[in-house]
């Protein structure tokens, strides 16, 4: 049987899991918002290169006290750029639920996307992102995908 929490969910101290040391969590002392950020969480396509690149990356995090179907937003930011006959896609994963970005041709923006996690029976937010650029083999055209920081605020959010 599926219990539900007190609504008054927070975050752990700190990652129980990540599987690069490129990035700093900073959490709130409320423990209900945190700012992941990250020094090279990037996929670059260079003009002589192989003509896919991806990087994953992923950490997971003690969630405590949620309700069933609470509603958590994380806000994934980062930059995307690359020219016309290159393409660059993110998926971002907290547990169960996933969210696919896809990128137009010549971009030269930066990007906020949200994920609303709806929370379950979790014990833990498993947070993994997919950054994969891409050409046809014969181009050398260029690429560059990246993310800078994952937030999200509890307490600002509340359903």
């Amino acid at each position: 049987m599926v219990q539900t929490g007190t609504g008054d969910a927070t975050f752990g101290q700190a990652p129980t899991y990540n599987t690069d040391a490129g990035f700093m969590l900073a959490l709130s002392p409320d423990k209900k918002a945190f700012t992941a950020t990250f020094s090279g969480l990037e996929a670059i396509l260079e003009a002589k290169s192989t003509p896919i690149v991806t990087r994953v990356f992923s950490f997971s995090i003690p969630l405590a006290d949620t309700e069933l179907g609470q509603e958590i937003p994380f806000f994934v930011s980062g930059t995307a750029e690359f020219e016309k006959g290159a393409n660059a896609h993110m998926v971002f994963t907290i547990n169960d639920q996933s969210m696919t970005a896809y990128f137009p041709a010549l971009s030269k923006d930066g990007f906020v996307h949200r994920l609303n996690y709806k929370a379950i029976d979790a014990k833990e937010a498993r947070v993994t992102v997919l950054l994969l650029v891409s050409r046809d083999s014969k181009s050398e055209v260029e690429a560059y995908l990246n993310v800078s920081t994952i937030d999200t605020d509890i307490a600002k959010h509340r359903n």
